[in-house]
């Protein structure tokens, strides 16, 4: 069982049995979802709508093992999923983890959303960002909260608007006051710098599984006619096949999530060329080629990623506008890694920082954290040299 901080107690006993947990990244949602779930509602079936990445990256699963270990039933389900399975969900108490992906009340997930909690035990929502854009994204959860009968009467009593362009157009909001009541009878935000607990630097790994370009690489030293015949080639072979597409569909939907500055780290021109393709916000360079950054006051900035690479952007240069920090894939020296963390977490740095390292299992890369971990270098000649007395036991 995993002890809560101080904070997570406090915003937990708040909750109400229904309730929008409306907090930053890194404060640890799923701990406290899975918390309010065994105060409120542990004798219910338990039912986790979640994105896909994070499914596939076995997060939820890890920690209902540590949380809820002697669980009877439980089912963890994609979005996509949800509007096949919606009608075998009643009684569950369900967790909508990345809610924001619900707040369309006439989209399928939306409509879906909404008929399941008619009928579930109980429901919570997670996101550091539930109300992305505009209060017209609290209709569907007023609608699930019983607060509002749907989007007419909705924007009837709260929206200003205009026929101008020949369309309804929401213009501005009114009775904003009431409005934002009846958000807060049902959610809290929570920020990072709300708690007092919480360290300075947060540190949390993300696990995904090997793909079959990595296995190909490894033992053929052969991959899309690619021919790895010398050890560097090898080792960078091993490395660059470390990105996968679980590990891409993860950072679209954490940068998706959130509206705080963030910061990925890299190694590879092909890492740089997928990581942009997932990207949909304003983007920072840093690199051998283009060095752009913020011209004005970093207290302006926000929902930016910064993109840098670990030789141009571990030392002298400063990301304090930045409280994220994305290792994508690891750097094979611990001065750079130390040094990367740096960047964020230092003096000038007015906010707490979480760094996320991401690591594919049973690769190369869980031997190059394990020795950044113990504050070394990696040793790739001692590594193949290892691997070699492994293969002929």
């Amino acid at each position: 069982m995993l002890n809560l901080y101080p904070y997570q107690k406090d915003y937990i006993r708040q909750a109400k049995p229904n309730w929008i947990y409306d907090c930053d990244t890194g404060l640890g949602k799923t701990v406290m979802a899975l918390a309010h779930y065994r105060i409120h509602f542990k004798d219910k079936p338990l039912c986790i709508v979640a994105p896909s990445s994070k499914i596939k990256e076995q997060g939820w699963q890890r920690t209902v093992e540590i949380m809820c270990p002697n669980i009877q039933k439980l089912k963890i389900v994609s979005y996509n999923s949800m509007p096949k399975i919606k009608d075998t969900l009643g009684d569950h108490f369900i967790i909508f983890d990345e809610s924001h992906k619900i707040k369309d009340s006439c989209g399928v997930w939306g409509k879906s959303a909404f008929e399941i909690c008619r009928k579930s035990a109980g429901h919570i929502f997670l996101s550091a960002t539930p109300l992305p854009n505009n209060w017209a994204d609290a209709i569907n959860y007023l609608k699930i909260f019983g607060i509002t009968k749907n989007k007419t009467q909705f924007l009837k009593r709260f929206a200003i608007t205009s026929m101008q362009w020949g369309y309804q157009e929401i213009v501005g909001w009114r009775n904003t006051k009431a409005l934002l009541g009846e958000w807060q009878s049902i959610s809290k935000r929570l920020n990072k710098e709300d708690c007092i607990d919480l360290p300075r630097l947060t540190t949390r790994d993300v696990f995904f599984n090997v793909g079959i370009n990595y296995r190909k690489v490894l033992k053929d030293r052969v991959c899309e006619d690619i021919v790895y015949d010398s050890a560097m080639s090898w080792r960078h072979g091993l490395r660059q096949a470390c990105t996968t597409k679980a590990k891409l569909e993860y950072l679209k939907d954490f940068l998706d999530s959130t509206k705080q500055n963030v910061i990925v780290f890299y190694n590879y021109d092909s890492e740089l060329k997928s990581i942009r393709g997932v990207i949909n916000k304003e983007i920072f360079q840093c690199n051998g080629k283009v060095k752009n950054f913020p011209t004005f006051d970093f207290g302006d900035i926000k929902n930016t990623v910064t993109l840098a690479n670990y030789k141009s952007g571990s030392e002298g240069v400063e990301f304090t506008y930045a409280d994220i920090i994305i290792f994508f894939s690891p750097t094979e020296s611990y001065t750079e890694y130390y040094q990367s963390l740096g960047r964020c977490h230092r003096l000038k740095q007015q906010n707490k920082v979480t760094a996320y390292k991401f690591i594919t299992r049973n690769t190369i890369e869980e031997d190059i954290y394990h020795a950044l971990d113990s504050k070394k270098d990696f040793n790739f000649d001692l590594w193949e040299a290892n691997r070699g007395k492994e293969k002929n036991k």
